[in-house]
């Protein structure tokens, strides 16, 4: 884009030129959400006074960030790319497996996606991360590590890492946790059910069509133990199966439950 390409292009914000705070912008001709605002103060690179800078952010975060003069910071090892030293002194761009951080979630995500194998967050860096954050990231690793991906260690990506045959064969199934307890019954042949409250409006259904219903099943640390298909539902007392199940303590013994069962189609180590 020439210079006056530019200029025209940036035409569109001038109705924002009084606005000196982010203002949510849909760019119907790009099919974009921007957050647009113009600065009028000291800036930090220039030694003159900003006049009327245009300031375009994708995420609201980041722009609310850079008026308050805070941010996020989010530490892991992966691999990416980093200039090193070759054997004649020069500075050459190779992948390498090391610390790395970002300044948001979405970044780090990015960084998982393009270095699955290699990607992890010390127990000291767990302090940068919710809960939930640590939780997603796990499942996504897990996840993309089940599916066969691996990391990106080439500069080109090619089109052939996001078609995978195998996430074609488990997309359509949803992904169930199951606990220790649960799983040990059902690997020994005592369980085929999963368990769920029942409701008033329950209608039943009971049967289901082949491969209608699928699921994976993971442990509590979200690996990958089995491929069900579900067949049948069924209401029984909390007190018929509840020796099958870890104690729920909201539940009494003559509430109903509702089981979903299931057969097994393949187990994974």
């Amino acid at each position: 884009m020439n210079e006056n390409e530019y200029k025209k292009f940036i035409k569109r914000y001038d109705k924002f030129k009084k606005n000196n705070l982010p203002t949510y912008f849909w760019d119907e001709e790009r099919q974009v959400q921007e957050y647009v605002y113009f600065y009028n103060g000291k800036s930090w690179y220039n030694v003159e006074e900003a006049k009327n800078e245009l300031n375009v952010n994708s995420s609201l975060v980041d722009a609310l960030g850079d008026i308050a003069f805070t941010g996020f910071y989010y530490s892991f090892t992966n691999r990416h790319i980093r200039a090193c030293k070759n054997e004649k002194g020069k500075y050459v761009q190779k992948y390498v497996i090391g610390h790395n951080h970002a300044h948001s979630f979405e970044d780090v995500v990015k960084a998982l996606y393009l270095s699955p194998e290699s990607f992890s967050i010390s127990k000291d860096e767990e302090q940068f991360y919710s809960k939930q954050e640590l939780e997603y990231l796990r499942r996504v690793q897990k996840y993309l590590l089940f599916i066969g991906m691996k990391d990106l260690k080439t500069f080109k990506n090619p089109i052939s890492r996001y078609q995978n045959k195998k996430h074609s064969k488990y997309e359509n199934a949803l992904i169930y946790s199951f606990n220790d307890y649960a799983l040990e019954k059902v690997m020994n042949g005592e369980r085929d059910f999963r368990v769920i409250d029942w409701y008033p409006e329950y209608k039943g259904h009971e049967k289901f069509k082949p491969k209608e219903y699928q699921a994976l099943i993971v442990d509590k640390e979200d690996n990958f133990k089995l491929f069900v298909e579900f067949t049948h539902e069924e209401v029984k007392l909390y007190k018929e199966i509840k020796h099958l199940c870890i104690k729920n303590d909201d539940l009494k013994d003559d509430d109903k439950v509702i089981l979903i069962h299931f057969k097994i189609l393949e187990v994974f180590n």
